[in-house]
């Protein structure tokens, strides 16, 4: 009986097939494949399992295997297969959800941004309101007013709506641009829908 040993780069790997898928392929149980590619025992089953094994890996190559005993050894093959065209209607439905994500994130930034104006304008007071020279009716509550000014200003500007929030908030809104346009490139390439009859 002859045997057959799988390689590490065999057919099942290049092709994603499942063991099972390759088992019915081959004519063989799940067990003595899961065998032969553990290397346990090599993959007997005859010529037939042979020339299986050898038409599957050589179709790869774009060949089709002759009849055994046969010159040449192989043929060539047809044409391959074209891969079916991606599917109109999921790109679209992913283009509008980018493009309404990408409005509501540019609306969000302009608030960040006058947000972030706001407390700026803050920072800019806070040093002249704690450099007055005059007197100051109640000290203690003044200090107090100015540190809550002051903090609430550096905390939102930090956590909130400054720099780092909008800089993040500009890296999604690029990526969904991107996205919108990559997705808008592809259904302009798509062939347009067959009229109806």
């Amino acid at each position: 009986m002859a045997k057959h040993y799988l390689s590490p780069d065999d057919s099942r790997r290049v092709y994603g097939l499942t063991q099972q898928r390759l088992a019915d392929w081959l004519g063989l149980s799940l067990s003595a494949v899961a065998m032969a590619e553990a290397n346990r025992r090599g993959l007997a089953g005859g010529v037939a399992v042979s020339v299986q094994a050898v038409r599957l890996s050589v179709a790869r190559l774009g060949e089709v295997f002759n009849v055994p005993g046969e010159l040449p050894r192989t043929l060539p093959a047809p044409p391959p297969l074209p891969p079916p065209p991606p599917e109109a209607d999921p790109l679209r439905q992913r283009l509008d959800g980018c493009q309404h994500r990408a409005t509501n994130l540019r609306y969000e930034l302009e608030n960040m941004r006058r947000r972030a104006a706001c407390y700026e304008a803050r920072l800019v007071a806070a040093p002249a309101l704690r450099a007055y020279p005059g007197p100051v009716a109640r000290p203690q509550l003044e200090q107090s007013w100015l540190y809550l000014f002051e903090a609430e200003a550096l905390d939102a500007l930090r956590d909130e709506c400054g720099a780092g929030p909008q800089r993040l908030l500009s890296a999604r809104l690029a990526g969904l641009d991107l996205e919108a346009r990559l997705l808008t490139e592809t259904l302009a390439a798509l062939a347009p829908p067959p009229a109806p009859a």
